[in-house]
């Protein structure tokens, strides 16, 4: 027997065969998986990289990250509605209409002591298909003298664009393609599972046979007939940990997304001079290590590399990062906050006694499971954490 780690989960190989628990912060509300599926299942999108890996030589899982999720025909967002169970995997909103209830009110009051409720705007970061921003609405609305704000939404996927349309179709929506143009006015920022999607590179500490210890980048290389990782020598300057940061040891592996810091500058910027918060609800660690990097399809984990554009890939995301560029930017960071804490302080079972009080015993029940789906350590409520950037002159939570 050997114990290892798979894709971000913890598994046992036996003779070949992946058995075990398999835990995956996606979909860890449903039973693990007897078997972790890694038979490979061409897609279009398998050939157009493996030809432009025979093009261009062993490709950056950032490229590959970012093909297999955007590409314009056949990436995974592009073509396929991912979220509840019809999807691939279900978020905190799909959960229980209380995760954004509460999201909602924590944002009314951060524009309630800003002095901002009269002229502010909301942005959501990749909004799904619409229900967390439709639940923040509806908690929001009763305490705002139902004042119609307009609201900005990120997102890329025609397929999903639709869906928040019809969902939000009582309110003031716009889509945007990035967050180069928005109105000079205080904006609330909400991210939801959105920063794990970014594309990541990912750099392995290794040691030569003359005892030389250096980084080297995972790649994605076409090698026997099929798609693999592999490694090569990384000579590009990075802010990557050095051996003066403390003992590294051989195998460690650290991850950085490219575009995490540019986003995460856009939006302190805009804080810091108009005023405003954001709000990042996502699954991840306060450092760079690890290989977290995973993929879900149809609620199941799959081999990253096994079906690209038919599976949807994420790695977890480093809080740090976000820390440093939005004080580098000038703003104020609070957290990371555990999910579970951060829910409970905004009013959690409180909410859920009320929603209670007219449910019958199945709805309770049903209930009572939402709300340990979001909180419990086992489950949501520790591996998801909680982040608010703010201007420096409001600086709590």
């Amino acid at each position: 027997y050997k114990r290892g780690h798979y894709n971000g989960a913890v598994i046992i190989l036996t003779n070949g065969d992946y058995r075990g628990m398999v835990y995956h912060p996606r979909i860890s509300h449903n039973p693990p998986p007897r078997r972790l599926t890694i038979m490979a299942t061409p897609t279009p999108l398998s050939k157009i990289i493996t030809e432009k890996i025979s093009t261009d030589g062993a490709m950056p899982i950032d490229v590959f990250m970012a093909l297999s999720l955007t590409h314009a025909e056949h990436g995974y967002y592009i073509k396929h509605n991912p979220f509840g169970s019809d999807g691939d995997f279900i978020t905190a909103p799909e959960i229980s209409q209380i995760f954004g209830e509460l999201l909602g009110l924590w944002c009314f009051d951060q524009l309630h002591q800003q002095g901002l409720i009269d002229h502010v705007e909301l942005v959501e970061l990749g909004p799904g298909r619409g229900t967390l921003m439709a639940d923040m609405l509806r908690a929001i609305m009763p305490f705002s003298g139902d004042k119609s704000w307009p609201i900005h939404l990120l997102e890329i996927s025609p397929r999903l664009r639709a869906l928040q349309q019809e969902k939000l179709k009582n309110y003031d929506i716009t889509h945007i393609d990035d967050l180069s143009a928005l109105p000079p006015r205080p904006i609330v920022f909400i991210a939801n599972e959105f920063f794990d999607a970014l594309p990541v590179r990912q750099f392995e500490r290794r040691t030569a046979i003359n005892g030389d210890s250096a980084w080297h980048e995972r790649v994605v290389d076409y090698i026997d007939g099929a798609l693999k990782f592999s490694t090569i020598p990384h000579d590009i300057c990075l802010a990557l940990p050095s051996a003066e940061d403390g003992f590294i040891a051989d195998g460690t592996v650290v991850a950085l997304a490219p575009a995490l810091p540019q986003i995460i500058t856009q939006i302190a910027h805009h804080i810091t001079a108009y005023g405003g918060a954001a709000l990042i609800v996502d699954y991840g660690n306060d450092n760079p290590f690890g290989d977290s990097l995973q993929a879900v399809q149809d609620h199941r984990p799959v081999d990253v590399l096994a079906s690209p554009g038919a599976a949807d890939i994420s790695a977890w995301v480093d809080f740090s990062a976000i820390r440093r560029a939005a004080i580098s930017a000038g703003a104020a960071v609070v957290g990371p906050t555990p999910q579970g804490d951060f829910l409970k302080s905004l009013g959690l079972y409180h909410r859920a006694e009320q929603l209670g009080i007219n449910a019958n015993p199945e709805q309770r029940r049903m209930l009572a499971a939402a709300v340990d789906r979001l909180s419990s350590p086992a489950q949501m409520g520790q591996i998801f954490n909680v982040m608010i950037i703010l201007p420096l002159s409001n600086q709590s939570e």
